[in-house]
């Protein structure tokens, strides 16, 4: 499983021709975030002591989570008692991804090669993702409530992937993460890695 991820990852991020997007919008970006040291500090999550779009997309996550759950309860249970929350909770998702976004772009502001093509290909489905959710909410204030679950429910799907390739960004590659404390937990796996195959001699 964890050498099929890593395949993955590598096949995404040794596109060479999504440099020919990512790096016209990156240049476009960066002046924007890192034009207030403050701005910058404070979308990097350097007062927090810890990267803040981390942080910020477990409440999209968690949100879209909920409704997801809340409409197939509606789907197996029959009950409309829950429409209201199901609505409700991708609203906020949506909202709150906003914010996810703008943190995640301070992040990837600063990432070359592997990781800049993996953030685009990563920040490019979140797009597609908040489309079908802004959907999704049109379609169901219209009264075609079908259409906007389904839409929704692929949303969620790619949600999914899309919150791996967030973690392969922080933890296989260090986004957003401080430098030593990446180094570190490089040296971690290692020394526990270590101890494993001498656990395992005879």
């Amino acid at each position: 499983m964890a050498e099929n991820a890593a395949n993955l990852d590598h096949a995404i991020s040794e596109q060479n021709w999504i440099d020919r997007a990512a790096e016209p919008v990156q240049r476009a970006i960066a002046p924007i975030i890192n034009k207030s040291p403050v701005v910058a500090s404070v979308l990097h999550g350097e007062w927090l002591g810890h990267p803040l779009h981390a942080a910020l997309t477990d409440i999209p996550v968690g949100a879209w989570s909920t409704g997801f759950v809340f409409d197939l309860t509606e789907k197996f249970t029959g009950t409309r008692r829950l429409r209201r929350a199901a609505d409700a909770a991708i609203v906020v998702g949506l909202v709150s991804a906003m914010g996810a976004a703008v943190a995640g772009m301070a992040d990837w502001s600063k990432t070359r090669g592997q990781e800049r093509r993996l953030g685009f290909v990563h920040a490019s489905t979140n797009m597609v993702i908040a489309g079908l959710y802004g959907a999704s909410i049109y379609a169901r204030r219209t009264r075609k409530r079908t259409l906007g679950v389904a839409l929704s429910s692929v949303g969620f799907g790619l949600l999914l992937f899309s919150a791996w390739l967030g973690g392969e960004l922080s933890y296989r590659h260090g986004v957003g993460m401080r430098k030593e404390a990446f180094q570190r937990n490089r040296e971690d796996v290692d020394y526990l890695a270590d101890l494993e195959f001498m656990r395992t001699q005879p």
